[in-house]
Order: structure tokens, then sequence, then C-alpha cells
């Protein structure tokens, strides 16, 4: 759309009274390709094209969004949302010059062929099946999404941007007299092909399948309150579900979060810096600008186990006194912007992953975690451990298998003893309010003191 097409809806828009509009215009591809059974299974593409369209009038915000972007259709639009709305004095606007955020990744998708793809993908398949006659699984995986996008506001704002993600994944799948075993492994960032420069998949898929073999002789545990050793990476889920949607505006606004009211008090053990940062060159879940057309930024949000900083949007900036910080993000223009994490992570510490698991007489070292569940308003949450070792008298031992972990994010916090300096990211996909998004999770090993494991015997 033109210049002079924004600035007509937004002044429509704004025609009864409203305090601020907003415009936000994109355009998506979405290409996934699928292995399985050592064959390029499936080469699948989505399209996505459309306008979303924001209203606010004393902290009341009303959205809608179109991919019928005729004028008379989305002037239809805007007046149905209008209808929300008492009469009121409008005001004309005047967009800025438009700025320009965009950057282009070194090897664009298209310009990667297809059949080089396919012998990526072959090649993965190839190397956990000659490792081993256990293997009777292969499936990988491509995704690549190029999102360009243009906001427009009644402030004035005018600005576009784009994001390019990719994302490389591998299930091997094992079995011996009769029991059946996975491993899931991974890598992702926000650019193009040349990601390939920066990924060892040899050594990757190695790792992932010998561990997937190794636990066919996982081994039943009681479980109790115990002291844990998390793995550098996604264990960070664990941080990212308990406490980071707890600081994010959407929970803290209304007060349903655990942390409303710890603003500048002490939640954690001085070992916990937490930060959310988009700004990380070539991450997954990084961005120049956010969904508001705010330049995004690092946000220390627990420093050294004080709280410090929520993610705010500019919605929500007046309700909690704390600027807008570049943490507005959306799954699509179908959905209205909101506070989100975007690469999320503990800072490294000092401490060294050898003397954690020596400090131990028994417990668990989590390996890889997988999903669960938290509750906000408590803290309270209960996650699955997909890979899991015993911790014996110093030393790792079995794996083990049917492992949770149980806890609060308060209590996690306190009880976070030791930080090591091996910090991981990984990338993953987060939902709440304004849809599912990418995100990345990270961490380097830590030592929990204690914290409730579920187990099977």
């Amino acid at each position: 759309m033109k210049k002079n097409e924004y600035e007509e809806y937004l002044n429509l828009a704004l025609s009864t009274g409203a305090d601020f509009a907003e415009l936000y215009y994109e355009k998506a591809i979405t290409t996934t390709y699928k292995l399985s059974n050592s064959k390029l299974d499936t080469i699948n593409n989505e399209n996505r094209l459309g306008i979303g369209i924001r209203i606010i009038k004393n902290d009341e915000c009303y959205y809608t969004s179109t991919n019928n972007l005729e004028k008379a259709n989305v002037i239809s639009v805007i007046k149905k949302l209008l209808k929300n709305f008492d009469k009121g004095e409008g005001k004309k606007i005047k967009l800025l010059n438009l700025v320009d955020k965009t950057n282009n990744s070194k090897i664009p998708y298209k310009q990667y062929p297809i059949e080089k793809k396919k012998k990526l993908l072959q090649k993965m398949d190839k190397i956990a099946r000659d490792y081993s006659k256990l293997v009777t699984q292969v499936t990988g995986g491509i995704l690549e999404n190029s999102r360009e996008f243009t906001i427009a506001n009644s402030n004035g704002k005018f600005i576009k941007s784009n994001n390019n993600i990719i994302r490389i994944m591998v299930n091997v799948y094992v079995e011996k007299n009769g029991v059946k075993e996975q491993e899931f492994a991974d890598y992702a960032g926000g650019k193009g092909y040349e990601i390939l420069d920066e990924l060892d998949i040899e050594s990757m898929i190695l790792s992932m399948t010998e561990i997937a073999i190794k636990k066919l002789d996982a081994k039943d545990f009681k479980g109790g309150e115990l002291p844990v050793v998390i793995a550098p990476g996604f264990g960070a889920v664990i941080f990212h579900e308990a406490c980071g949607h707890g600081l994010e505006a959407t929970s803290i606004a209304p007060k349903l979060s655990v942390f409303s009211d710890d603003y500048n008090k002490v939640i954690a053990s001085d070992k916990v810096t937490l930060i959310d940062d988009g700004t990380i060159l070539g991450a997954w879940g990084s961005s120049i600008i956010d969904d508001e057309g705010n330049i995004t930024k690092k946000n220390i949000l627990i420093e050294k186990g004080i709280l410090k900083n929520y993610l705010v949007d500019s919605q929500n900036e007046k309700k909690l006194h704390h600027k807008a910080n570049g943490c507005c993000r959306r799954e699509s223009y179908n959905c209205a912007p909101t506070s989100r994490m975007s690469n999320t992570y503990l800072a490294p510490g000092n401490d060294k992953v050898e003397d954690m698991i020596k400090s131990i007489d028994l417990g668990v070292y989590c390996e890889r975690m997988s999903g669960g569940t938290v509750r906000t308003s408590t803290g309270d949450f209960n996650f699955a451990v997909e890979t899991a070792r015993l911790i014996e008298n110093g030393k790792l031992k079995d794996y083990l298998k049917g492992i949770t972990l149980i806890g609060n994010s308060k209590e996690i916090l306190k009880n976070v003893e030791r930080v090591s300096d091996d910090l991981v990211i990984s990338a993953g996909y987060c939902g709440s309010k304004s849809g599912m998004i990418p995100v990345t999770i990270g961490q380097p090993t830590i030592k929990v003191s204690k914290i409730l494991v579920g187990g099977k015997e």
C-alpha cells in the first residue's frame, strides 16, 4: 500500500476520537521440507498476506484483520470496528517518511536449490542409519519463513522491516527387544543457508543417535526431593514458562502474576541473572524492530537475584509506569500484538560442571527437557524430562525414564546454587495471547539444590 492509503485508513480509524490507531501490513511465505523413509516426502508452501487494524481509546483496545486489501473492504472493516466507540472529536495525522529497517540473508532460501536441501536431509538420515542397525526410522525437516511487514500508526510512525528464520530438525527412532526410544535435535537461526557454515551435522546426528540407543536401557527411578543438574540449552524451558511469562505485561498489568508485587525485590539467588534480548544477531527469536515498530532491546529482567524489569508493550506502559522496551510481538496480522519474550536466557556464571556433579550423592542430570505446564498466578509447574541420567556418588550413571520436575517458580529461582559458563540457546515456539511465535531459550549448566523429582518406580 502507498503512504496516502495508510494515512487515509488511520484518519478514518481516528474519526470518532480514538487515542491511538495502528495498521500492520504483512506478507509472509513459509516453506517446509519433510523427509521420511529416506526420501523427501513432502514440500509445503503457505503464503500469507493481510492487514491488521488496532484502535485504542481509554485503555480499551479493539482489533480486526482482513486479507482482502481492496480499498472498499478495508474502509468497511474499519467502520465496523468503530461501532465499538462512542462518537467523539477526531483528529488528522500525517505520517513521517518511511523508515526502512530490512536486512538480507547472505544465502536466501530461493538461492539454495531444492536438490541441495534434499541431499542435506538424506545425509542426516544416512549418518543415523549407518551408525546402528537399531535405528528404525529417521524423520527430518527444514522450515523456512520469510516475513515482510510495515507498521503505520497515529503517532506518525511509518516503518518497514523483515524477518527470515530457518530451522533444521531431525528425529531418530530406535528399537531393541520391543523397547522403543527416540531423540530429537535441531539447529535454527534468523538467517539464510549460511547457517550451514556453523552447523556440524555429523556430530549432531551421531550424538543424538548414541543417546537414543543408550536410553533403550533406561531404568525406572523412585524420585523424591533431590538436587538436579540441568544441561545447557533447552533446559531453560523451566525459566521461560515458570518465570518469563510471569514477567510479561500481559500477566503483570492485571496482577495475574506471582511476581506482580516484586519489582526491585530479591526473588532469586544471586546466581540468577535473567535476560531477554531481541537484538542477538542471527538468533531465531531476534528482530530489528518489534511488532509495534519499536527498536528491540536487551532487557535485564532479573539481575543477581533482584527483579529489575518487566517486558512491556506500548499499551501497558502507562499502567505499569514502565516504558515500552521493544518486546511487542505477534504471530501474524491476524493477532493483536502484546508483550512477549524473544531470546530469553540465564546469564553465564563461573562454576564448573564437574564440580556440580561431584557435589551430589544422589540426584538427577536433566539432559533434555520436554514440555510442561505452569500457572503464572501461583508459579506452580510440572515439566517432563525427555532425557535424564542418574547422579550417584558424584558420578553420572544410568539413563532414567519417566522423570518429571515439579515445583514452584519462586522456589526454583532461590534454589539455583551453581551456574556454569557453557551458555547454549535453543529454538522453539511460544504460544500466548498474540499467537505462536519463534523464541529462543537458553542457559548454561545449572545446579538446583533441591526440587521434587517425579519418577516411575
